[in-house]
């Protein structure tokens, strides 16, 4: 047992052992406790990209409604307490510390992992707090995934592309399959994807209706026009409007089906209060300074095409995981960028900055904290964009005074 948050923590964090998760071991453990999970009415949420977004904005319209909500999400952007949230508030020191202490006699009984433990601890702390809806956010993957065992009232799956090939497949189809294994006998089943060959997979995997939303173009990357309404997002990224609508249309449709009430008055203010961290979270005016955990192709291209119209010349700092397609992350950013300075983090899955550097042009600066001096001085008064990997995005956040 511990007595110390931070001691706990560090010993915690050392069981994050395997990329390729089992799930019988933790089914095992949570079997054992009477499956606590099965007590919550939750939302699962999957995909690619937008998965922490689309939490974010649910967990707003329903607090707006007046719920209170749990959301569970990672990896941490602050510190590990920040996963585990409450209407948007970390849980506490001596709550995390009791917690982990009641969920340390399981850990090698059952060889359950760093992740594990983090759902059973989120699954405690919102029976303990009493929630009326938890959101669960899905780690990697969906089927193998430690919050696959809970059975939710919705199944929410954002977008498919390519990403962690390795431990899910190398096709939007594969991963698709592994995606959609979050998906249940019951609840709602809704999908930001527009791919039909991937919504194919889920009508299959389903049974049942697949809903659907359609691809939102604005000129106003703040300006939400969806079902008669009109919502004025915080966020200046373009595929924040994607996450938003998405998370309309789970709220939309969790009171059309009179599985929980939502007014279209909140499920608007919702939208329209939703803040989020480290994506493109605007930090500094002066350069122009922009977080935004673009940790895949994808999430490059979609970053890409946000900065577009920002005050040049735009400067990039990168930092990836070992597991990532970097060579076309960085083509993507390196086109978009007047310089791009490419760096590491202290992190096991962390990639060399030498290794990213695919162009003669692209500045190696193995600090991460003096390749932000850097990219300071170079944007001077116009922008600076801080991307990659989340893990880097948090220890940017917690190393590192931007504000």
């Amino acid at each position: 047992m511990f007595s110390d948050i931070n001691q706990a923590l560090e010993v915690l964090m050392d069981r994050r052992r395997s990329l390729h998760p089992q799930l019988f071991k933790f089914k095992k453990a949570m079997e054992a406790l009477g499956n606590p999970q099965h007590q919550l009415k939750s939302i699962h949420i999957a995909g690619t990209n937008g998965k922490g977004s689309t939490t974010n904005f649910i967990r707003s319209i329903a607090q707006a409604q007046g719920y209170k909500v749990g959301t569970f999400t990672s990896p941490h952007l602050v510190k590990h307490h920040d996963r585990f949230r409450i209407n948007d508030q970390d849980i506490s020191d001596d709550k995390l510390l009791e917690l982990i202490n009641r969920s340390y006699p399981l850990w090698d009984k059952y060889d359950i992992t760093m992740f594990e433990i983090d759902m059973l601890i989120a699954t405690w702390f919102f029976i303990d707090e009493k929630v009326d809806l938890a959101i669960f956010e899905v780690g990697m993957g969906g089927r193998k995934d430690a919050t696959n065992i809970i059975y939710p009232i919705a199944s929410v799956i954002t977008n498919i592309s390519l990403d962690h090939t390795e431990q899910l497949g190398d096709t939007v189809e594969k991963i698709a399959i592994e995606k959609a294994g979050i998906i249940k006998e019951t609840g709602l089943v809704i999908t930001g994807e527009q791919k039909q060959s991937v919504i194919d997979i889920f009508k299959n995997k389903a049974q049942r209706e697949v809903i659907t939303i359609p691809k939102i173009d604005s000129v106003n990357p703040r300006e939400l026009v969806y079902r008669n309404s009109v919502v004025h997002i915080q966020s200046y990224a373009k595929y924040q409007l994607q996450n938003a609508t998405l998370a309309y249309e789970v709220c939309y449709q969790l009171d059309k089906q009179g599985i929980m009430t939502f007014d279209l008055e909140n499920i608007i203010a919702g939208l329209e209060n939703t803040q989020w961290k480290g994506r493109f979270e605007i930090v500094s005016q002066n350069p122009l300074t922009i977080l935004d955990g673009a940790h895949n192709e994808d999430g490059i291209k979609k970053l890409v095409e946000s900065i577009s119209d920002l005050k040049r010349p735009i400067v990039t700092v990168f930092a990836a995981l070992k597991d990532k397609d970097t060579r076309h992350m960085v083509e993507q950013l390196n086109k978009a960028s007047n310089q791009l300075i490419v760096t590491e983090f202290n992190f096991y899955r962390a990639q060399k900055a030498e290794n990213l550097q695919f162009e003669s042009d692209i500045i190696v600066v193995e600090d991460f904290k003096e390749a932000i001096l850097l990219g300071q001085q170079l944007a001077k008064e116009s922008t600076l964009v801080i991307t990659g990997s989340l893990y880097f995005i948090s220890e940017v956040r917690d190393g590192y005074n931007l504000d």
